[in-house]
């Protein structure tokens, strides 16, 4: 439970940094902001502090909203506040205010990452080359190599033909091509370094033909925690980081792709599981919670936050109108037509990608009450 209130907080201080930001922004080149809120709908708790009022409204899993004076067409507004007024400052301070929030985002989730690599430490899985148990036959009824070269459980194989080995992958890695081939093993046993040789036979199975010599990795698997350092945990967080915002981008698309927005909605009328292409709310999160920190502990949770930080940012930077990205386009197209857009004609395109984002949460609302239980370990 703990694990998942910790990424319901990440999820809540994505949209606050996000909202933030704009607001930040927004103070900084002196444009007036009347409203900074977390969440739609109905109010549930305000107070006003200058011009502006701050407070949290019911449906905060939507996301949230700072009110800059300027950006709605229907808004009365005072001649002499025209200079305070967001369509009345320049395009790149425009574009710096949408785009603040996206930023915001996209920076929170380097930090996160980088801190797991750095501070909390991620679990790396390295099986020792030991022998966990040697096969004394094959199926044919020969003796297996290991078993005629006198290898026996608990022996610690060093090197193969003189080639250092480091963990049991290596080992397999070092016999899987050698059937037939006479090699030399290295081991430990009991503090003692030995050597004996064996001539791997050929087997056929799931895995594909390979090298076989009859002996089987020790269990339990233990686990070390791994650290990056300060300098090159920013190397390392930067590809971390590449490599999740790729996989979100695609994830994104598949679930807006068309063809799978309409599969999704006859998962959902036939009951049948998505998998992870879908939607997902917060109440899919706080089932998933635990999973993934009894798989990955707090480094899994933070690596979470991480991606829910990213996938707020490319969800707004969309250029759909009225999300972050649309505002960008809208003052970009101002920029290059050298006159102002008609706001009020993009209403119905607002209403329209609102409707839609609505029927997503929804959506993912229904998988994760009466679909299948989300698994993100």
């Amino acid at each position: 439970m703990t694990a998942a209130i910790a990424i319901i907080a990440g999820l809540f201080a994505a949209i606050f940094f996000h909202e933030a930001a704009h607001f930040a922004a927004a103070k900084a080149f002196d444009m007036k902001v009347t409203e900074f809120f977390a969440g739609f709908g109905p109010r549930l708790w305000s107070f006003r502090r200058g011009e502006t009022e701050y407070g949290v409204k019911a449906l905060v899993p939507l996301g949230g909203y700072v009110k800059i004076t300027g950006m709605n067409p229907v808004e009365e507004i005072d001649p002499d506040e025209e200079h305070r007024t967001y369509r009345g400052k320049p395009f790149w301070q425009k574009s710096i205010v949408v785009l603040a929030g996206v930023m915001a985002n996209f920076v929170l989730a380097f930090i996160l990452i980088y801190l797991v690599l750095t501070v909390v430490g991620t679990q790396e899985v390295r099986i020792e080359a030991r022998v966990g148990e040697v096969i004394t036959e094959l199926d044919n009824g020969d003796p297996t190599p290991a078993s005629q070269a006198g290898l026996l459980a608990g022996d610690l194989i060093r090197a193969v033909d003189g080639v250092a080995v480091g963990s049991w992958g290596d080992l397999l890695d070092a016999i899987k091509g050698q059937a037939f081939q006479p090699l030399r093993l290295d081991f430990e046993r009991n503090g003692e370094l030995r050597s004996t040789v064996l001539t791997p036979v050929e087997i056929t199975d799931e895995s594909g033909t390979r090298g076989f010599v009859g002996i089987g990795r020790p269990l339990p698997i233990s686990t070390t925690t791994v650290r990056s350092g300060p300098i090159s945990g920013i190397v390392d967080a930067a590809q971390v980081y590449g490599d999740t915002v790729a996989l979100s981008v695609r994830g994104i698309g598949t679930i807006l792709w068309p063809p799978n927005l309409l599969n999704l909605f006859g998962d959902a009328v036939e009951g049948r599981d998505p998998g992870l292409a879908r939607p997902v709310t917060p109440i899919g999160l706080v089932e998933a919670g635990s999973d993934i920190f009894d798989a990955s502990g707090w480094a899994g949770v933070l690596f979470v936050i991480a991606g829910l930080n990213i996938i707020v940012a490319l969800f707004n930077v969309l250029p759909l109108f009225p999300l972050d990205g649309g505002h960008f386009a809208v003052a970009l197209y101002e920029k290059l037509r050298g006159r102002p857009v008609d706001i009020e004609k993009l209403m119905p395109l607002a209403v329209g990608v609102i409707m839609f984002f609505m029927s997503l949460f929804l959506l993912g609302l229904w998988f994760d009450i009466f679909g299948p239980s989300l698994d993100l370990g």
